[in-house]
């Protein structure tokens, strides 16, 4: 499988996890500031999430990605090579709960293995890119040991999972987004971002779709720069 960005293009056929809803969606909407010079995508699969935020940073920002699976990994190097940013990215293929950054990250941005509820897959593979080998309390605990001052955490997750979350006690919600496939019914997944400051959480929504089944004008203008068919509602390349 492949898929079409607008200034970079993905493979995934060796990534047991593949491009999804989810990490479009984070990565169009986590904030990025001009002063977020070190960036951390956790679980990076095929790269999306450490290839969206190449485009969206300066040419300064230096990105590292880090992903257990060896074949994925691999996957995620060939796509960053073939992107507009070989030079902002660097790939590494390793266990979160081993791995350590050289210095503090200014974001962390992470699509977490978060079907650790569902029977597990017989495929190794795939159990730990939808299961992981840790609680995800106890991923999102690493991260925040890793994070600057000022930094932010930024997932995406199920929204029955949000209230099973232990956050950490130095990080707050910063912002919260609740997002619907279609309009009026009731939200699937949660957009969260975190931070070590005291700040009143902003709370957000999104909606995909109209009732008629046409994208809506908060999803087009929040993915744009990178989903083609965010303007051109036929385009084979929908993951919806």
């Amino acid at each position: 499988m492949s898929f079409q960005c607008r200034q970079f293009y993905l493979k995934d056929d060796r990534c047991a996890m593949k491009v999804s809803t989810d990490s479009l969606l984070l990565g169009s909407w986590v904030a990025v500031a001009p002063t977020d010079s070190c960036i951390l995508d956790v679980g990076t699969g095929c790269g999306i999430l450490a290839l969206m935020m190449a485009q969206r940073t300066s040419a300064q920002a230096k990105i590292q990605a880090i992903e257990i699976e060896a074949g994925a990994a691999e996957q995620a190097q060939e796509n960053i090579d073939a992107s507009p940013w070989p030079a902002k990215i660097q790939c590494a293929q390793a266990d979160c709960f081993v791995w350590q950054p050289q210095t503090p990250m200014d974001l962390i941005v992470s699509n977490p293995p978060y079907f650790n509820e569902q029977l597990a897959s017989q495929q190794e593979q795939r159990r730990i890119a939808r299961q992981g080998s840790q609680p995800l309390s106890a991923w999102l605990a690493r991260m925040a040991t890793w994070l600057s001052p000022q930094g932010r955490i930024a997932w995406v997750l199920p929204l029955n999972m949000e209230t099973r979350l232990e956050v950490p006690a130095e990080l707050s919600l910063l912002r919260r987004c609740e997002v619907t496939t279609v309009v009026g019914k009731p939200a699937k997944l949660v957009l969260l971002e975190w931070t070590k400051a005291s700040v009143e959480c902003v709370n957000e929504s999104l909606s995909i779709r109209t009732a008629g089944g046409d994208y809506t004008r908060e999803f087009r203008q929040l993915t744009n720069a990178f989903y083609l068919a965010g303007e051109h509602q036929n385009s084979s390349s929908s993951l919806f």
